[in-house]
């Protein structure tokens, strides 16, 4: 349980981010957040939210992998894991905008 907290804390901390912004991104209460890294029990929908924000696995974030990612994208280049780190980065409504652009189903602007 506390290494898992740690590594919540640890990745949060390597961020620069404040409990305030990641509970905010992530829709959780601030006593929550600080809950979960103190150890508590993170549902799985929850620490799914975690890993895509953060970019890791959830079995990094178990304490199952000592790897951030798993073998996909570890086999990413640096650019193809800046791109997707920005998208787990995005707020919905910008997430549904790209998926829509790449799927081909955006709309489409006028020049």
């Amino acid at each position: 349980m506390k290494e898992r907290a740690n590594r919540l804390y640890e990745l949060r901390k390597s961020r620069n981010l404040t409990q305030s912004a990641v509970s905010l991104r992530l829709n959780l209460s601030l006593s929550r957040l600080s809950a979960y890294e103190n150890g508590e029990n993170i549902p799985c929908d929850v620490l799914r939210c975690f890993a895509d924000f953060y970019g890791v696995s959830i079995d990094y974030i178990l304490c199952f992998a000592d790897s951030k990612t798993d073998g996909f994208t570890a086999s990413l280049r640096l650019s193809e894991q800046k791109l997707l780190d920005m998208y787990r980065n995005l707020a919905p409504d910008a997430k549904a905008l790209i998926d829509g652009m790449v799927n081909g189903y955006a709309p489409r602007t006028s020049k």
